[in-house]
């Protein structure tokens, strides 16, 4: 049963659990924004306050009866209907704290310029209104979210360099359980969390190559895929788990294999820096081989067109591939004895499978996909991908 929260709670539990500077809230809760309060963020602010109002008296009187698309789809409706509410009641702090020019606390983490602030809300309301979601089958709904999406400028600079700051910051910045922050409160639940960072990332993706891996492994997960490699010894649901945790969760991998100080797991090696573009093709070829291919030619040309190629003599990058596959062999965890007091990060097989096909990679290793036939029986793809829906009783994500 879906229990609706009080709003006015909401707001103290975020601002509490976020905290940061000195000034105290109602309840002894601390309000890391409070200083930042008026400043040139209030034009911004005032320009989209009615959206903001209509989005917090949908997520409060139709959220529960919602669908979601995308990557959003991939999560519960009460984790993605938390983080909205979260969001939703508490976006102008967020606002205040991403685009902060003289942070107090997290210092280590890159803010977004506040001029840019403007680009800035402008993503925060794409991230609510896709996990929100929105009523099906209601004409008015269908308008009303056509009419406050927002869509990245892929020609704007400045804008897409916002979104995608926007998220990275994000990333490292939301807590989900206790043991992140010592002495502070999550700011929403573990799986709420997976999700808004899963839509944060999915909209500031500004890589043409993780956009089109994330429609790819985010879309119909009732249609067959064909595996190659060691990944055709893998069941379909454990790929497509590791598969879609990859790709929802890329960045924050790329930026732990890459981190030139961590403060845990000291004993894995990381990968230098200046080689994170060699990691993140890595990571790309992961998510596709993982994923495999579904039936048809635009499936076919999809995944031919996404693969990272090892370069013949390049050992710089083997090297780079072999080190960052030891480091995920050490760093996944699949059951919570490895790691108490830690979740997760998939379960057992999802597990085997993420870490056998990254040392495949790691190993230099190709796999072969035959040549498209001369002409495509699209009928029969057409058909085998309706058989699969029915059989799974519909649509839906890779992870439920």
């Amino acid at each position: 049963q879906n229990v609706k929260a009080d709003p006015a709670q909401l707001t103290t539990t975020m601002f509490g659990s976020l905290g940061g500077d000195d000034e105290e809230l109602g309840g002894g809760f601390m309000n890391p924004w409070a200083s930042l309060m008026q400043d040139s963020l209030d034009e911004v602010v005032e320009s989209n306050t009615r959206k903001w109002d209509m989005l917090k008296m949908v997520a409060e009187n139709c959220a529960d009866h919602t669908v979601a698309q995308f990557s959003a789809a991939c999560y519960p409706r009460e984790a993605r209907v938390e983080a909205a509410r979260k969001l939703i009641g508490n976006h102008v702090a967020v606002l205040k704290d991403i685009t902060n020019p003289s942070p107090s606390t997290q210092k280590e983490l890159t803010r977004v310029p506040r001029s840019e602030g403007k680009y800035v809300d402008m993503f925060l309301m794409e991230v609510a209104r896709r996990l929100l979601g929105r009523r099906p089958n209601v004409a008015d709904a269908g308008v009303l979210d056509k009419f406050i999406e927002g869509r990245m400028d892929i020609s704007n600079e400045k804008m897409r360099d916002a979104w995608a700051g926007a998220a990275q910051y994000l990333n490292g910045r939301t807590q989900s359980t206790p043991e992140q922050k010592k002495g502070r409160n999550p700011d929403m639940s573990f799986e709420a969390a997976q999700a808004f960072l899963s839509v944060c990332n999915e909209i500031g993706e500004p890589e043409q190559k993780w956009f089109a891996l994330r429609g790819m492994i985010n879309g119909d997960s009732s249609a067959p895929t064909t595996a190659y490699g060691i990944a055709a010894e893998q069941t379909k649901e454990a790929r497509l788990e590791a598969a879609t945790r990859l790709v929802n969760n890329h960045h924050k991998v790329l930026i732990d294999i890459t981190n030139p100080a961590p403060a845990t797991q000291l004993e894995l090696q990381r990968i230098p820096v200046q080689y994170r573009p060699m990691v993140d093709s890595f990571l790309r070829e992961m998510c596709r081989r993982l994923h495999g291919r579904r039936p048809g030619p635009e499936a076919y040309a999809l995944f031919r067109m996404l693969e990272e190629p090892l370069e013949p003599g390049n050992q710089e990058q083997l090297a780079v591939w072999g080190g960052a596959a030891i480091y995920l062999t050490g760093r996944i965890q699949s059951v919570p004895d490895q790691k108490p007091g830690r979740n997760p990060d998939m379960d057992l097989a999802a597990a085997n499978a993420f870490v056998q096909v990254a040392q495949e990679i790691g190993m230099g290793r190709s796999i072969h996909v035959e040549e498209p036939p001369a002409t495509w029986n699209l009928a029969a793809s057409a058909s085998t991908t309706a058989a699969a829906k029915r059989d799974k009783g519909g649509g839906g994500c890779a992870i439920s």
